[in-house]
């Protein structure tokens, strides 16, 4: 690749939504709504053109040379000590530079591509809000900070993006600061994200306090390439940590995976992505599809290279994923919140994510992740326009009818349905069964985990066609379903197109030149991930697929028979598992158990201090000063008479005392 034409397209990637944001942000919203109207959508669209410009490049150069660091500017350049017996100084450095390789590229285009959309979509859905200047600030400050986070090539601003990202959640999700829930919910994100960002930069530091070269010496590095080339598989890392090495590696990757459980909502930081609802529509799409919850999949697929080199960790983060997955997709079928319903499918899918990344099927990961972008925008920007259209009423029991009354956005939800539930020939099939079967194959504790993960496959299918159900068919349940009317064309385009990329964008991933089911993904990502411990099998893919679709019919098939036909009474469930439905419904109560053994002991303890403490100890200790202060005071006073024969006085007998004391020490 042009070193040059890169370095220029990396600058318009980054700089156009930057400038986006601070031309919105300094001019504290007095520009004009229909400027920024063209302007909050057109950098990010811009920076997606630079983003397939650079694809282009990249694929014009063989699949060894897909890879280019570039250098913007030297920073925190430092000589450091290597450490005790070691005489060699290791150079440090935090240059600002980006990486640009199919990994990052992947990434950049979904953040670029669907969240160009969203900001479409945005320019109608906040038409008639009073902060739409704020929101498009805040909105293009979110793509800045994600486009950071995969494009940085240093740990430290990595970290930077991630923390940016953060920020960005809390605004956006406190968007509408007056509503009360809308503020909490925003907090709520930021310290469980904060929570997480504390193993990040711990893992951080620990790899950069302890990664030795080849010659045993110290690095002292926070460049992503040197600390790979350095813990890959066949080198050295192990032996450069010394006696504790397996441990210290072990410890490195489960606390970057506690970074990406608090990003990507895996348990147990995951309680505060459902609160996130709490935010405008396109936010959710933001947050879901395009940025955040896909931070955690794409910094453990970064750093696998030292997942490699950790099984434990890499077990840890499969079972997270799955046992996560299952959770969410049990907590979303009782839920009536069109949003929440979708965030929670959300989590569930991530969790799949994490658990192909954990067991070493990055490119699965990563595919899964792309089309995931695609169907899960698409369903969180039809329901934003049946939100929009029902005047914000998000309960489902509320709807009914609206695919009489909102044609397009009905079979455009209908779509985003068959994909998220992995139904042919939808993007969703070719990614999830893809997953699943590379879970059967590599592993851990097959066949177990992969029986959990592929009967996900129902729970999914179960709740997403419920809501097409109680939302869609039948008669309007409501007043404001009655006159429910199809979205403006502003907002009803970027979901068309969304549709249409989830029917087709699975079709990717199949080399039709050679008409055989290969993984291009696998292929294109191949440079950065490589390939698997192992391959699955003709068989064990086969029986995956089969198994995947069959139950993703069956959830479909429970619903048509529960809500369709009657032939299954709707509270069976809730009768004869009362326990199952209320801990579904309830979220198995995460909340309540966070709030007696974290919020209540910590309030506890601050009123205890603010009670006792702080008035008898705190508050006494500087009464007790000031009334020692006080007593010197009146004390010395009295020396103060105003007449010049007592200051004489004092004078003289000091000078004679002085006197003394100089002719004793003289003598």
């Amino acid at each position: 690749m042009n070193p040059t034409l890169i370095l220029v397209l990396s600058a318009v990637i980054l700089g156009l939504p930057t400038a986006g944001f601070l031309v919105n942000a300094l001019t504290l919203g007095r520009l004009p709504r229909r400027l920024v109207a063209w302007m909050g959508p057109g950098v990010v669209l811009a920076a997606f053109a630079a983003t397939v410009v650079t694809l282009i490049s990249m694929l014009s150069r063989p699949a060894t040379d897909r890879g280019i660091t570039i250098v913007f500017w030297h920073w925190l350049n430092a000589s450091v000590a290597s450490g005790s017996g070691v005489s060699a100084q290791a150079g440090f450095n935090a240059n600002f530079s980006v990486r640009i390789d199919p990994l990052s590229v992947l990434m950049m285009l979904v953040i670029t591509g669907i969240g160009g959309l969203i900001h479409v979509y945005s320019v109608g859905y906040m038409a008639h809000d009073r902060g739409f200047n704020r929101f498009f600030a805040y909105m293009n400050l979110f793509i800045t900070s994600m486009l950071l986070l995969v494009m940085s090539n240093t740990l430290v601003f990595l970290i930077i993006g991630w923390a940016m990202v953060a920020f960005a959640s809390y605004a956006l999700i406190a968007f509408w600061y007056d509503r009360p829930s809308a503020v909490v919910a925003g907090r709520k994100a930021f310290v469980t994200q904060v929570i997480g960002d504390v193993g990040l930069v711990l893992g951080a530091f620990l790899i950069f306090l302890n990664l030795r070269g080849p010659a045993g010496n110290l690095l002292h590095t926070v460049n992503m390439q040197t600390i790979f080339a350095n813990v890959g598989p066949g080198a050295h890392f192990h032996n450069g940590l010394g006696a504790y090495g397996a441990g210290l590696v072990t410890a490195i990757g489960i606390l970057l995976f506690l970074g990406a459980a608090a990003k990507s909502a895996q348990w147990p930081l995951h309680t505060w992505l459902p609160d996130a609802m709490e935010g405008p529509t396109p936010v959710s799409a933001l947050i879901h599809a395009a940025t955040m919850v896909t931070a955690g999949v794409y910094l453990v697929a970064r750093f696998h290279p030292i997942y490699q080199q950790a099984p434990v960790a890499a077990a840890v983060v499969a079972c997270v994923g799955i046992g996560t997955a299952l959770m969410a997709g049990i907590i979303g079928c009782t839920q009536y919140d069109i949003k929440r319903v979708i965030a929670y499918s959300t989590m569930s899918q991530i969790g799949l994510m994490i658990f192909a990344v954990g067991i070493g099927a990055y490119s699965a990961g990563m595919f899964q992740f792309f089309t995931h972008a695609c169907f899960k925008a698409l369903l969180f920007l039809a329901a934003g326009n049946v939100i929009h259209s029902l005047h914000d009423d998000q309960d489902v029991r509320l709807m009914g009818g609206l695919s009489r009354r909102m044609k397009w956005t009905y079979w455009s939800f209908a779509i985003g349905a068959l994909a998220l539930s992995g139904i042919p020939i939808f993007a969703g099939f070719f990614s999830k069964e893809e997953l699943l079967g590379n879970g059967l194959a590599l592993g851990p504790a097959v066949p177990w985990l992969w029986v959990i993960g592929v009967s996900v496959n129902v729970l999914t299918s179960f709740y997403i066609f419920r809501v097409v159900w109680l939302a869609f068919r039948g008669e309007p349940r409501s007043e404001h379903a009655e006159r429910a009317h199809e979205a403006p064309p502003l907002m009803l385009i970027p979901v068309m197109i969304l549709a249409g990329l989830a029917t087709v964008v699975g079709f990717l991933n199949i080399d039709f030149a050679g008409f055989a089911p290969v993984t291009v993904f696998s292929a294109f990502l191949q440079p950065v991930l490589g390939s698997p411990h192992s391959q699955a099998s003709a068989a064990i893919a086969g029986l995956a697929l089969l198994a995947g679709v069959v139950l993703s019919l069956l959830g479909v098939g429970l619903v048509w028979a529960v809500y369709e036909r009657g032939l299954i009474a709707r509270d069976l469930i809730s009768k004869r598992a009362a326990w199952l439905y209320r801990l579904s419904f309830n979220k198995f109560y995460w909340d309540e158990i966070y709030d007696v053994a974290l919020v209540r002991p910590t309030v506890a303890l601050a009123t205890t201090v603010r009670g006792l403490i702080e008035p008898n100890l705190i508050d006494g200790a500087v009464t007790g000063i000031r009334e020692v202060v006080g007593t010197l005071a009146d004390d010395f006073r009295t020396f103060q008479t105003g007449y010049l024969k007592d200051y004489a006085l004092v004078f003289f007998f000091f000078a004679v005392v002085g006197l003394v004391v100089l002719g004793l020490r003289l003598s």
